[in-house]
């Protein structure tokens, strides 16, 4: 770690924004894409893959998993994300060939890919996801996963260190530093939500989301045009005052295993922008805030110092990083021993709810031979079809509980706006937290 911390202090500080690489992008913000985060039927795509036409892509993606997970324990980052790419432009392809999925429209079929890759990584999530496989292999980690390890631990270390600041030492305008802070929580409480998740597509979401709040909070404060000199100070800040547990590892897995083609627009230009700002803050030091009193710093950064050090020996431990309280009614309970794999235990509703649907038709990755006897044919038909209910009541039920957590943040940060409008615009925009509060900010100035 040492040597790590030296190169990342050898390394010249500039602006925050200069760690984003825009390459793509001339100038501002890319254009809102409602494809990007368009809901996408999980539980369709699994009612396609029972239809007896679809056994051969069922075959190549059972067979494809059970050599990823018995041909060796552990591959390298890089082996992985070939793996998974290769097998994911075949599989992609062979749906196009076979039926249900031969006929479907482009958005449906778009949908059934993103079925896909959210099948294969919420199978293979514990063999990729770095926090989790320090759980099974600690020392014997390739270098790609440890890199994502020490990255993490880096991070926490430096947001621990610097967590008092106020927007203005990162150049912020101070008469909106007060207006910032409910934003800036509300977008630090959906990146957390990256954790919840196990599918790149769902990590990401939460990133878009997250960004999308702090997006509409500098639009309707006038400071959009300034586009990323403004926006990645913003994201530094909503990053020092979060508890975003395991965010490189959890970027670095979305850059691996989102497909490619999935991956662009605002996906690729807010996932540049988080990575960017994360950099930032793991390189963190006095050179790179704007101190106007450094005595008045210096104080700060003592007692902040102080507060830690009494944090370390109250849960009796040498981690740099503080354990930060927060709100019981936002945390999920834990009921697994501390010894638990990260992310095993944290889901979020609809991601307990893909993996009931997973659990009811398990049977298919298991070898199904020709069934004589019509009646029990019938008797299976029938137990499928109460399980698809099931399935979807789960679905809605769980969904339902989602949304009521989006109408209960944003009464919480639009505390006068009426009620009703708010559940009107939820409605409207399907309970999409980060353009709900683009559509408020605009109904409310």
């Amino acid at each position: 770690m040492g040597e790590q911390r030296q190169a990342m202090k050898d390394t010249p500080t500039t602006s925050p924004s200069s760690y984003c690489d825009y390459s793509n992008y001339s100038s501002g913000f890319p254009a809102h894409n409602e494809e990007e985060e368009a809901v996408y039927d999980f539980q369709a795509f699994v009612t396609q893959l029972k239809d007896p036409r679809a056994d051969p892509i069922l075959r190549y993606t059972r067979s494809f998993l059970t050599n990823f997970t018995t041909k060796r324990d552990l591959w390298t980052c890089d082996e992985q994300r070939k793996l998974v790419d290769d097998f994911k432009v075949f599989a992609f392809d062979k749906l196009r060939l076979y039926e249900p999925f031969k006929s479907l429209d482009s958005g449906r079929l778009k949908n059934a890919q993103e079925g896909i890759e959210k099948l294969i990584m919420g199978k293979l999530y514990n063999q990729c996801f770095s926090p989790s496989l320090k759980q099974r292999f600690n020392e014997k980690l390739d270098e790609g996963h440890n890199r994502d390890l020490l990255q993490d631990a880096l991070l926490e270390e430096k947001r621990a260190e610097y967590r008092f600041i106020d927007p203005e030492f990162l150049e912020f305008p101070q008469p909106l530093s007060n207006r910032l802070q409910k934003f800036s929580q509300l977008a630090g409480k959906e990146l957390s939500r990256v954790n919840e998740y196990k599918a790149p597509r769902d990590k990401m979401v939460c990133i878009l989301n997250a960004c999308r709040v702090l997006f509409g909070f500098l639009k309707h404060s006038g400071l959009a045009n300034g586009g990323a000199d403004e926006f990645v100070p913003v994201l530094v800040y909503t990053l020092l005052k979060s508890d975003v547990k395991n965010l490189v590892s959890n970027l670095n897995y979305i850059e691996r295993f989102r497909f490619a083609e999935f991956l662009q627009g605002e996906s690729s230009y807010y996932l540049s922008s988080v990575q960017g700002a994360s950099n930032f803050v793991a390189t963190l030091g006095r050179e790179s805030l704007q101190i106007t009193d450094p005595a008045g710093f210096e104080a700060r950064y003592r007692e902040n110092q102080e507060a830690l050090e009494v944090e370390r020996a109250r849960i009796g431990t040498s981690n740099p990083t503080p354990e930060i309280k927060t709100d019981a009614a936002d945390t999920p309970a834990r009921t697994t021993s501390p010894g638990s794999v990260p992310s095993e235990y944290i889901r979020r509703p609809l991601d307990e709810a893909t993996s009931a649907i997973i659990s009811k038709f398990s049977e298919l990755f298991a070898s199904n031979g020709p069934t004589a006897d019509m009646p029990q044919q019938i008797q299976d038909t029938s137990a499928a079809a109460d399980e698809d209910a099931e399935s979807t009541r789960l679905v809605q039920e769980l969904q339902n509980q989602e949304n009521k957590r989006v109408l209960r943040e944003l009464h919480s940060m639009f505390p006068d706006m009426d009620e009703e409008l708010i559940f009107d615009v939820c409605e409207a925009k399907k309970y999409r937290i980060g353009v709900c509060v683009d559509t408020l900010l605009t109904l409310s100035s």
